[in-house]
């Protein structure tokens, strides 16, 4: 008789393409808000992150929060929670040799990242283990599995949609292309 199996603690990450993004539009709302907003430091080395964006500045910036608000609720649903609700937006462009130092979102339930111009020559988002695994886990194994491994990366490509718990360490790699890499980064909560 084989032994029952149950998953606890899983770190999921939900991914799609969204196809109803204007993303030109996106862009260039992404570079006049540069041109206004001095940006802030957060885990960003050599690129630019706007302060947090108000919902309504844009009507593609709305089109996607609310997109985006859809999916987390789905998201949310999937492993068991209530209602949750978009807390802020950012800008995040990534010039040439750019890229996030390993960082955590604090006080949110979900996080996440939605391309508006990439290429994974411009630096992919990299998720790390935070559980001690690789203390543990054996140098030599038969194959590499979602139990073994301790990094898993996704692809910086446009239009892809990344959703991930907020306590999920993670960095993006640096830009090793001559164009900028171009996404909105969000924080989901409880709704209040």
């Amino acid at each position: 008789m084989a032994m029952h199996t149950e998953l606890w603690f899983p770190s999921v990450i939900w991914s799609s393409i969204v196809n109803s993004i204007n993303n030109d539009d996106l862009k260039k709302y992404a570079y006049q808000c540069k041109s206004n907003d001095n940006g802030r430091v957060i885990s960003n080395y050599g690129g630019w992150q706007s302060s947090d964006l108000t919902l309504d500045s844009n009507s593609e910036i709305e089109k996607l929060a609310n997109y985006i608000s859809k999916e987390a609720q789905e998201c949310a649903t999937q492993v068991g929670l209530a209602e949750v609700q978009l807390y802020n937006m950012w800008i995040n462009i990534n010039p040439p040799g750019s890229y996030n130092h390993l960082h955590n979102h604090v006080g949110s339930v979900f996080s996440g990242v939605y391309y508006i111009d990439a290429t994974p020559e411009q630096g992919n988002i990299q998720f790390e283990r935070s559980d001690g695994a690789e203390y543990h886990i054996p140098t030599k194994i038969h194959k590499s599995t979602y139990y073994t491994s301790t990094r898993a990366t996704y692809a910086a490509k446009t239009n892809a949609l990344y959703i991930f718990p907020g306590w999920m360490r993670h960095s993006v790699e640096g830009n090793k292309t001559t164009t900028d890499r171009i996404s909105v980064s969000f924080n989901i909560g409880e709704k209040i």
